[in-house]
Parts: structure tokens; C-alpha cells; sequence
């Protein structure tokens, strides 16, 4: 999991973030399910999407990028994130 403090509601997760996640997902995440979090700030509400990276064998990772409400407490936001990611 890594924390960003840019508006990914506003600008899409860039080539270099997605190549760290992968990087840290490769050394730390099981083989058969390479899997990274980003979390940034979401103003108004909660956001989620899932990024898949293929490359020419097969499934590379997927990384989760999670917009958490900055009006939440941090128990909300916790209790949130822990809820998508089960």
C-alpha cells in the first residue's frame, strides 16, 4: 500500500506510479495474485477503480487505487478501505 498525496480524481495514476506498485507487489505479494493499494485524498466521497497490467505472459498485477473521503474520520476511512479491499 502506498499513500499519495496527489488528486488522482483529477489526473489519471501515472506510468511511474504504477511501475512502483508493481515493483512492490512483485517482492512483497504472493505470485498468484500480485496486488498493490494506492490511496490518496478524495474530496466529497469515497472513489474506486482497479488498474489490471498485462504484459505478453499473462496478468503482471493489479493495482487498486482507492479515493478516501477527506470529510471521513479516520475510523470511517479505515473501516472503508478495510471493507473494499476484503
Amino acid at each position: 500500500m502506498d499513500a499519495k498525496y496527489r488528486r488522482y480524481d483529477r489526473h489519471g495514476v501515472s506510468a511511474a506510479d504504477v511501475h512502483q506498485l508493481l515493483t512492490y507487489s512483485s517482492g512483497y505479494a504472493s505470485a498468484d495474485a500480485p496486488t498493490a493499494v494506492i490511496v490518496h485524498p478524495q474530496p466529497g466521497s469515497h472513489a474506486r477503480r482497479a488498474l489490471q497490467v498485462r504484459g505478453p505472459k499473462g496478468l503482471l498485477g493489479i493495482v487498486h487505487v482507492l479515493g478516501v473521503n477527506t470529510r471521513s474520520t479516520p475510523e470511517q476511512a479505515m473501516a472503508w478501505i478495510g471493507a473494499v479491499l476484503r
